[in-house]
């Protein structure tokens, strides 16, 4: 396959009118939905209009912080921005019709939508990379029973579970928004784009997981920066014909242009690798000594010693310690939740109620391999319990490790 430079764009200037209709609405649509629009212009009130009058969806409203991309807001304010965007660019390709410079407003719309995605692309790639997004499982998950996690939550350990596995699919999507900063290699990382976000769309509706309209979005961006190339890929793949890559462009005949062009176009790229990369970190904070699940063995409070009944709503069955985190789950399989701090020298265990900050708990403990001993008031009482540790390696899922050699089927 070839690839040679077309001429000039302004030598073809004469667009069919679906042609301009469409490239206005793809410009339009980017830009407006790169942008804070509800925000900024006060649209709140007419996308809840619309979703709740016209497209008769049911409570309506603008909530925020969800971590959900896939609220009835945003698919009533999809629907707003397409009806805009299509208004308009119908309007624009009527009136303008071919008196406008549509391959300069092509080139630039691909450049616009060759970033955004890029960048995107890079973000999601570097929160895999340096583990942020997946984690891997923690003991409130390894806790939990397999039938009461979400369909979400299983692709979430999954990914987590396996560094390696997780880091190839970051890096899938880093390489193909590197290569969509530049002309010449912007097909291929259309191409491996498309390959990286089409798994991805797939794992969101298969798996009910709420970015099923953005990541929709970044692959069809991705088919729009590829289309000029699909007839030389078809050609050249089944056909088995020579082909050339599409190479247009604007021409900067100037030497300030093509200096200012290297210029800002290095700033602007390396400057989207600084956000995307900064704040992650290649290292993860140690756990400390405590971590770990504990099954209570012995359990006495005030003066009782407590049996381990199911029925008992005051004796502890486990005891959870996280990083930061702590649970404490009674026999009756009510649990309760703290934020945890250990004073490894004082030998304490300050658990706060993340639902009542008035609602603290000091314990002083004694840890002796994984025999763990610890004393202070629970309800009123005196407390004093031994509780046994187990670890992260000690779950199947977590302490199998890989093995190059299986006999059978390890499939559990």
């Amino acid at each position: 396959m070839t690839s040679t430079p077309t001429p000039p764009l302004s030598l073809s200037n004469h667009w069919s009118f679906l042609r301009r209709l469409g490239i206005w609405f793809v410009a339009i649509y980017s830009v407006c939905y790169a942008m804070p629009l509800v925000a900024m212009l006060g649209l709140t009130p007419l996308v809840e209009t619309v979703g709740n009058s016209v497209l008769r969806m049911k409570d309506v409203r603008q909530i925020t912080n969800t971590g959900s991309g896939d609220t009835s807001f945003d698919y009533a304010y999809l629907a707003v921005l397409t009806t805009f965007a299509l208004t308009l660019a119908l309007v624009l390709a009527m009136i303008l019709r071919n008196r406008f410079n549509y391959p300069l407003l092509y080139v630039l719309t691909q450049t616009f939508v060759r970033y955004y995605l890029a960048y995107f692309m890079l973000i999601y790639g570097f929160v895999k990379v340096f583990e942020a997004q997946f984690r891997y499982p923690d003991f409130y998950t390894l806790e939990q029973t397999y039938g009461d996690s979400s369909p979400m939550g299983i692709v979430w350990r999954l990914m987590g579970l396996s560094r390696p596995y997780s880091i190839f699919g970051g890096l899938g999507e880093v390489i193909g928004g590197l290569l969509l900063f530049f002309r010449r290699t912007k097909a291929l990382g259309a191409l491996v784009v498309i390959a990286v976000m089409t798994n991805v769309v797939m794992l969101n509706f298969s798996f009910d997981i709420p970015v099923k309209l953005f990541s929709s979005y970044l692959l069809l961006l991705a088919f729009f920066i590829l289309a000029p190339d699909l007839s030389a890929l078809y050609h050249f793949f089944i056909l088995h014909k020579p082909s050339s890559l599409n190479r247009e462009s604007v021409v900067l005949s100037k030497k300030w242009h093509r200096i200012t062009h290297v210029v800002g176009k290095t700033l602007v790229i390396f400057f989207l690798l600084f956000v995307t990369i900064s704040g992650h970190s290649w290292t993860r904070k140690p756990d400390h000594p405590l971590r770990g699940i504990y099954a209570v063995k012995s359990f006495v409070l005030g003066k009782d010693t407590l049996p381990p009944l199911t029925t008992d709503t005051a004796r502890w069955n486990k005891l959870l310690l996280e990083n930061n985190f702590a649970e404490i789950r009674l026999m009756n399989r009510n649990s309760e939740s703290f934020m945890l701090k250990i004073d490894e020298k004082e030998k304490t265990i300050a658990l706060k109620s993340d639902r009542d900050s008035t609602s603290t708990h000091l314990f002083h403990y004694q840890l002796q391999k994984d025999s763990l001993s610890i004393s202070g008031a629970w309800r009123g009482k005196a407390l004093k319990a031994g509780l046994k540790r187990k670890k992260i390696s000690d779950y199947n899922l977590t302490g199998r490790g890989f093995h190059w050699i299986n006999e059978y089927p390890y499939n559990r």
